[in-house]
């Protein structure tokens, strides 16, 4: 599997380099293909080669997480034409200012202006390119982000229909290098996040479909009404993984998945 086959497993209708090719290839990208922990939370190291992350990620639909879904983004956007320079951010969510850097995003130059695009990031994940040259506010569709910029610097935070800080990344040079570094931390130390909880996130047609360990969720954007569910079997689980993600799980997997995250639960 190729980066032209992913490429093509989107079905772009816009086949010039454009704002609303970027667009498209963002929505279509969180439709088809999960954030998911599942990987993350296993003992095996996940590489980040371009091959093995066709294979887990759009060949096997396995999902991922920021460092394969971002990587994936850049190299496919790069290969369509686009000026990209990928980022690494420091996640505010938590209210804390002093977060390690730990979100990798891709930043966009068409023309005279840039874009970030996120297609990475959870429930949170950005659903359209976000213009970033200058400070000031965005609408993308019923959320309204914004947008702090300096000279070396971009900060994103949600003001409607929530307010929270997303994350500020700095205009400094990165490597894949570093961000071996920063993943290999992310699924593979004991306290990591992502190693010990079952998160899942899709956004499509509107809506955004949520799993954290055994409460699965789903939000309107447009009314932003949610309803919210407990999975109570292994079966339920396979179900919404499949059914909901687009995953390919078998049921030894979602066993193994329900009782990981059933122990969350209690704990």
């Amino acid at each position: 599997m190729t980066i032209q086959d992913y490429i093509q497993s989107l079905q772009l209708t816009h086949n010039q380099v454009s704002l609303e090719q970027l667009a498209e290839f963002q929505t279509k990208h969180l439709d088809l293909y999960s954030f998911s922990s599942i990987n993350a939370m296993g003992e095996e190291i996940l590489s980040l080669d371009e091959e093995a992350l066709l294979t887990r990620l759009i060949e096997n639909k396995q999902g991922g997480y920021c460092f394969e879904h971002n990587k994936l983004a850049y190299l496919a956007l790069a290969e369509l034409g686009y000026e990209v320079q990928p980022l690494l951010a420091r996640v505010l969510v938590n209210g804390l200012e002093d977060n390690p850097r730990t979100h990798r995003i891709t930043l966009v130059h068409l023309g005279e202006d840039s874009y970030l695009v996120d297609v990475g990031f959870g429930s949170k994940s950005l659903s359209a390119p976000l213009p970033v040259s200058k400070s000031g506010y965005v609408d993308v569709e019923s959320y309204r982000y914004k947008i702090i910029r300096s000279a070396d610097t971009i900060r994103v935070e949600i003001v409607h229909p929530e307010e929270v800080s997303l994350y500020s990344a700095d205009l400094s040079r990165v490597t894949e290098k570093d961000f071996e570094v920063v993943h290999y931390y992310s699924h593979q130390h004991p306290e990591s996040y992502f190693a010990n909880n079952l998160v899942l996130a899709r956004i499509t047609n509107g809506k955004r479909y949520t799993l954290r360990n055994l409460l699965y969720g789903e939000l309107h954007e447009a009314s932003q009404i949610s309803t919210h569910i407990d999975v109570t079997s292994a079966s339920q689980l396979q179900s919404i993984l499949q059914q909901k993600f687009l995953l390919n799980i078998d049921m030894a997997k979602a066993e193994h998945l329900y009782t990981l995250a059933q122990d969350k639960m209690v704990g």
